[in-house]
């Protein structure tokens, strides 16, 4: 067995990178314009103080290190994705610092698909050193998750818009549904078993639609396999609701991402040193 077959990017059609980030991109606009509709001009300085570190980071490393990351596309959707997981109040040295930061993870792991967590994910939870950007836990929150929700983060202020943007993906065949319907599952089923939690609430809440739809399902972090995939989602579902429910909200739901993104990593490797060891025997 080739060993490059279980090795990031995990490409799962014919499309070539670029043309994958930009549908990612126009599947986030609906959300990324709802919540400049809702909170103004903030949200829409948040929203482009990330691209700009985003972008910025990506363009200075293609300059020193002679290479050409800008290209791809991903920092694009990396510096969308920190801006909709920050809140408007965000100070603007954060969201520029947070854009940057998505980016440099990945110019330090290698560049595209060595990356071994979500850069966006890992950005936020970063950003958590900053007093002012540690969300509520979710128990804490009302409001209607599902039209204009303005007691979180940018991405949170309508599942609806975020849906709309899942909708296309699922159209251009791009919405791996392996690992976004086990997440959204396994946040219903957690959201049972916590006490005093409405799951139907927790499901489409703005957090949990992020968590399953772009950031557990970004195709470089995620696995191949049919049954790991599967795997994959329930753990990301349940660990997301879980940490947003009783810890950082939004930001719980990155933590939640990172952890799936690195057991995954461990179980690939685990199983490249297995096929290894049958090698030799």
């Amino acid at each position: 067995m080739d060993e490059t077959l279980t090795m990031a990017p995990y490409i799962h059609s014919d499309d070539s990178t670029f043309l994958r980030m930009a549908d990612a991109a126009i599947a986030l606009v609906p959300a990324a314009a709802g919540a400049v509709w809702f909170f103004g001009w903030r949200a829409a300085a948040v929203l482009l103080l990330a691209l700009a570190g985003s972008l910025g980071t990506e363009a200075l490393a293609d300059w020193l290190l002679e290479r050409r990351g800008l290209r791809d596309g991903s920092a694009l959707v990396s510096g969308l994705l920190v801006g909709l997981l920050l809140p408007a109040a965000c100070p603007w040295w954060a969201a520029l610092l947070g854009g940057a930061l998505a980016s440099m993870s990945k110019v330090l792991s290698g560049g595209l698909g060595r990356n071994p967590v979500n850069p966006a994910a890992l950005a936020r939870v970063l950003l958590l050193a900053v007093p002012g950007l540690r969300p509520a836990a979710l128990r804490t929150a009302e409001g209607s998750f599902l039209m204009a929700y303005r007691d979180g983060c940018l991405g949170e202020v309508s599942s609806l818009l975020l849906l709309a943007g899942s909708a296309y993906l699922v159209l251009r065949g791009l919405l791996p549904y392996r690992i976004t319907l086990p997440a959204l599952v396994a946040s219903f089923a957690a959201g049972l078993c916590i006490p005093r939690c409405d799951p139907v609430a927790v499901t489409v809440w703005g957090g949990t639609l992020l968590g399953a739809a772009y950031l557990a399902a970004d195709s470089v972090t995620s696995p191949m396999g049919q049954a790991a995939q599967l795997a994959y989602g329930l753990g990301a579902g349940a660990l997301c609701t879980l940490a947003a429910y009783y810890g950082w909200g939004i930001a719980g739901v990155c933590c939640g991402i990172l952890t799936v993104n690195l057991a995954a990593r461990a179980a690939e490797a685990a199983s490249r040193a297995a096929h290894r060891r049958r090698s030799t025997v």
